[in-house]
């Protein structure tokens, strides 16, 4: 039961941190998402990714609801939200960080907001007040034409044109090895700010901008597959 309360401590957390994070830049920027569309970014591998698992998050979420299975629906939000919190927010936070708006710092924030509109209806059902809170500051402030409440709103649906399973799969994977990776510099006292020559990876592979975000994030010149 401990863990379960622990569980839900980490998971209210992280989401609000990761809301305030994108209220903090976007109001230092002005951004306003009704000048945006999600279709005319120019949107990054980590961008698509994000809104490939956001949409299999939902499928799943939604699938789990229908037949009375709450917990694992939680699990897959709880999920979700490490990942989008954990790797795309650190992995990206710099593009936030810009001055001005460039085509890469624009669909950082238009693809965050996306996510998080869709997530504060998404949770509705688990946290009803904080997804009233984030709803009403993200969508009831810009499109004032909105349904007045987040309980008023459809559950989302599932995406399935955003859904990409190579790309998911692909980063999956890489999650994985940078998982490992940590873990082996760890084993061997090298703090990851000491550059090493090669990462080498057995059982899986992945497309170069996957290696590359390995390479950086590991703090290695190059990743041979085995």
């Amino acid at each position: 039961k401990r863990q379960g309360v622990e569980g839900q401590k980490k998971f209210f957390s992280t989401l609000w941190n990761t809301y305030a994070f994108f209220v903090l830049y976007a109001n230092i920027d002005g951004f306003d998402a009704s000048k945006y569309r999600l279709s005319d970014c120019k949107l990054t591998v980590m961008d698509h990714w994000l809104l490939s698992r956001l949409n299999t998050a939902v499928k799943g979420i939604d699938e789990n609801l229908a037949s009375y299975r709450v917990p694992e629906a939680a699990r897959v939000l709880q999920d979700f939200v490490d990942e989008m919190s954990n790797w795309y927010v650190r992995r990206c936070r710099e593009r936030f960080w810009g001055k001005g708006m460039d085509d890469t710092k624009e669909a950082a924030f238009v693809t965050l907001y996306t996510v998080l509109v869709t997530l504060s209806k998404v949770i509705a059902p688990f946290v009803p007040f904080m997804a009233e809170e984030m709803y009403q500051n993200l969508v009831r402030s810009v499109y004032p034409t909105a349904p007045e409440s987040v309980h008023l709103c459809d559950f989302p649906t599932a995406d399935e044109s955003l859904i990409d399973e190579s790309l998911n799969t692909q980063m999956s994977a890489l999650l994985s090895v940078v998982g490992l990776g940590r873990a082996c510099r760890a084993a061997a006292n090298l703090k990851v700010r000491q550059p090493l020559s090669t990462l080498y990876v057995k059982g899986t592979s992945f497309d170069e901008a996957f290696s590359a975000l390995a390479e950086d994030e590991l703090n290695v010149k190059k990743v041979v597959f085995t």
